[in-house]
């Protein structure tokens, strides 16, 4: 028996459909599989502050012009807090930056250097400087301490140096029974909570 042209028609109709649907499918999953691969899950990239790092705390003290030093904060207003890094009862009285180039090869070292006394006795207390491109000299808290601390009948005592860097005290009376103490320790809180008033970091 022979098909009527319109059996054949709707025949004709529902092939074409198919066809369409299953075109449709892939289309919409080829565009689900693009999306993702535009817009990746969270989890695969890091927040670009973890790799940044820890923020850098330092801040400005001085700058170098013309080879000499130049103080952007007040000396005074680092005096108290050298006594509060102290932390024993030390008056100081003095603060100073020191420029050291003992070895001419090597680029100068710089330290902020609070000179004070205790029970008496000379202290005094060195913080390595960080300098930057343009000769800034910054504090961080993760600048090394040094500290020197003299002995009965020593009434000062002198940093002494190897290629630009601190590596002891030495008293200014060089006779036995004279001596100074050096301590190190890694990091500062020097500056913690302080606001500098002329400081650029503010």
């Amino acid at each position: 028996m022979t098909a009527s042209p319109l059996a054949n028609g709707r025949h004709l109709l529902l092939t074409c459909l198919r066809w369409s649907l299953a075109l449709s499918l892939i289309l919409l999953v080829a565009a689900g599989c693009t999306r993702r691969e535009a817009f990746p899950e969270e989890s695969e990239e890091e927040p670009l502050d973890e790799e940044a790092g820890p923020k850098y705390d330092g801040q400005l003290l001085a700058q170098v012009v013309f080879d000499e030093i130049d103080f952007v904060v007040p000396q005074q207003e680092l005096i108290q807090p050298f006594i509060k890094e102290f932390g024993n009862g030390t008056v100081v009285n003095k603060v100073t930056i020191h420029k050291v180039q003992d070895n001419k090869k090597l680029p100068a070292t710089y330290y902020l250097v609070g000179l004070g006394i205790h029970n008496g006795s000379f202290r005094s207390m060195a913080l390595e400087l960080d300098v930057s491109s343009d000769n800034s000299l910054y504090l961080s808290s993760k600048s090394m301490k040094h500290i020197c601390e003299a002995t009965a009948g020593c009434d000062f005592c002198y940093f002494t140096f190897e290629d630009n860097r601190i590596t002891g005290c030495q008293c200014s009376i060089r006779a036995a029974g004279y001596d100074c103490r050096h301590k190190v320790q890694e990091g500062n809180n020097l500056l913690q909570g302080v606001r500098l008033k002329n400081s650029g970091q503010n």
